[in-house]
This record gives structure tokens, C-alpha cells and sequence, in this order.
């Protein structure tokens, strides 16, 4: 692994704490951030020659401002922006407050999409770097119970697709990294929004395919695989992490490609063509 300098979002537990400490003991220069610093000083400490614990919080532009500007003026510059700060909320579109819709768009997208504008210029002027969003199999399933944090992960799968095509030309590399479940404690963190009794979550996460996934996978074999595939000379644009993630990602493309076969001839609008053809042609002139 080529040394760089990385600057790494959401540190104090789980993915983040794990990738840093990795990256870490790899002898990379890491700056390791969360908002509160007392829950990330043991990351850094002992290696302060090439690691800085910064406080930061992604929706709030002047913390952006100041802890990158700590970064640059410690180590000179980000070679690698991992966006891994997020959070998430359980309960139905019916029951669950629309503010929490907004928050997690805050921080799981807009947060993210602050981050980057915060880097891509000095590394498309450069002309080499790597941007790192953090997402889930949320961000392609709109799973129940999860629609406020599927769609910021949507948001965050889309604006990351097009950022990666707009920068592979310049020389800066993009990659998703879409999460599956993880031992973590994200989900123990989660506000829950009871569902109302004419909810069956049950057979709702089963018929999902995530009502079997259990504690998860370790974090810290999750970050050394993203590290080994970012590290490749073309780096994925998309990649997903743990095996219950990818098997359900497979089972809604399978169930995806057989509805669009069904209903291919209404997309192509061969049917509606005709009948408007049909109305014209019997239409009295």
C-alpha cells in the first residue's frame, strides 16, 4: 500500500474506528475524526507523528472548514477522503417523523457531499486522490422500517456514481462501499419507531431477505477488504461489503431483471404507441 494521507469521518466506533486503526498499523498517515474527540484520542495515541484526532461535525460547514484546514496544516494535504459518519432511524413512512428524514439527509448525505467539496478541487488540481463514501445495500433496497435512511443512502449511491465518472478523467478515484450488516453497534444506536399492529414486520424483513442476518460480519475483516480493493490499480466504483449484503443485493436484482422482463412492453411504450396509433386511425376525419 502506497503511503498517503487520509482523513477518515465517524471514527469513534464500528467501520471508521476500524479502518483507522488499520490504516494505522500499516504505517499510514491517518486523520481520525468524530465528534467527540474523547472517543477517538486511544486511536492516536502514541502515534501522533502521523496521526491527528480532530472533533468534527459534517452538518455544520465552519467545523468542516476548520478540521480540514488542521489536516492541511499538519500534514500538507488529503490524499484520501473516507466519508464513514452516518447514522440511521427504524420505523414506517406513516408513523415515523418526517424531521427524521431530514436528519439523516443532513448528515448521510449532505454531510458527505460537504466533505467532498471540501477536497475534490486540491485533488483534481493535483490530478490524483481517492474519495471513499461510505453506504449500504440500503442505498440499492428500500428495505421496511428503513425508507428515511434507504433514501439518504440512495442519495449518496447516486451523487457518488456521478462523481466518479465526472473524476476518473482527472485522475481522482470514487468508491462506494456499500455495507451489509456488520457487528456494530449502528443498529443498538437507532431510534426505534414501534410500527402500528396492521404492520407485520416479520414477514415484511422476510420477504426483504434481511430478516436472517444476525450480528454480522466483523468490522475489522469489512475494512481490510475495502482497503485491499482500494488499493487496486483501478479501484471499484461500487463495491459491496459481507456476504448477507451482496446475497441480498443478488436476490433483488434477480427479482428486479423478471419485472422489467414482464412489463417490458409497456416500458417501451410498444402498447400505448399502437393504441394511440388505433385511436388516430379509427378517429372519424
Amino acid at each position: 500500500m502506497a503511503q498517503r494521507i487520509w482523513f477518515i469521518t465517524g471514527c469513534s466506533t464500528g467501520f471508521g474506528r476500524a479502518l483507522a486503526c488499520q490504516l494505522l498499523e500499516h504505517g499510514e498517515t491517518v486523520v481520525v475524526t468524530a465528534r467527540r474527540l474523547e472517543a477517538i484520542r486511544d486511536i492516536v495515541a502514541g502515534k501522533e507523528d502521523r496521526a491527528l484526532a480532530l472533533t468534527l461535525d459534517v452538518t455544520s460547514s465552519e467545523s468542516i472548514t476548520s478540521a480540514l484546514g488542521a489536516a492541511r496544516a499538519q500534514f500538507g494535504g488529503i490524499d484520501v477522503l473516507v466519508n464513514n459518519a452516518g447514522f440511521g432511524d427504524m420505523g414506517t413512512v406513516e408513523e415515523t417523523p418526517i424531521e427524521a428524514a431530514r436528519a439523516m439527509m443532513e448528515t448521510n448525505y449532505f454531510g458527505a457531499l460537504a466533505m467532498v467539496r471540501g477536497v475534490v478541487t486540491e485533488m483534481r488540481t493535483r490530478g490524483s486522490g481517492q474519495i471513499v463514501n461510505i453506504g449500504s445495500v440500503a442505498g440499492q433496497i428500500g428495505f421496511p422500517a428503513l425508507a428515511y435512511y434507504s433514501a439518504s443512502k440512495f442519495a449518496l449511491a447516486g451523487m457518488t456514481e456521478a462523481l466518479a465518472a465526472e473524476l476518473l478523467p482527472l485522475g481522482v478515484y470514487v468508491t462506494l462501499a456499500e455495507l451489509g450488516p456488520f457487528a456494530t453497534d449502528f443498529t443498538s444506536t437507532m431510534t426505534f419507531n414501534p410500527p402500528a399492529a396492521h404492520y407485520d414486520m416479520a414477514a415484511l424483513t422476510r420477504a426483504a431477505g434481511n430478516a436472517n442476518w444476525g450480528a454480522g460480519d466483523r468490522p475489522d475483516a469489512g475494512a481490510a477488504a475495502l482497503l485491499a480493493a482500494l488499493d487496486a490499480p483501478s479501484p471499484p466504483v461500487r463495491i459491496i461489503l459481507g456476504q448477507p449484503g451482496l446475497d441480498v443485493a443478488d436476490l433483488h436484482d434477480t427479482r428486479r431483471a423478471q419485472e422489467r422482463e414482464t412489463w417490458r412492453s409497456h416500458s417501451g411504450l410498444a402498447a400505448a404507441r399502437a393504441a394511440v396509433r388505433a385511436r388516430e386511425h379509427n378517429a372519424p376525419s
